[in-house]
């Protein structure tokens, strides 16, 4: 099975708690995406996956 494109339940979850990171990640494009959740894939802490979440909301 292909895990690539499934989102990290960390990942999902700080999403959750971001209107505006949710909605500019849903408008990336897949290949966008797909980057997004590779580098969520490979944080180590909580702080990470916060950072990862607030570049979303601020772009």
């Amino acid at each position: 099975m292909d895990n690539r494109n499934e989102m990290p339940m960390g990942f999902a979850f700080q999403l959750s708690l971001n209107e505006k990171a949710m909605e500019n990640f849903a408008g990336m494009s897949q290949e966008e995406k797909t980057q997004v959740l590779d580098a969520a894939r490979s944080v180590t802490s909580k702080e990470q996956m916060r950072g990862i979440v607030s570049d979303l909301a601020g772009m």
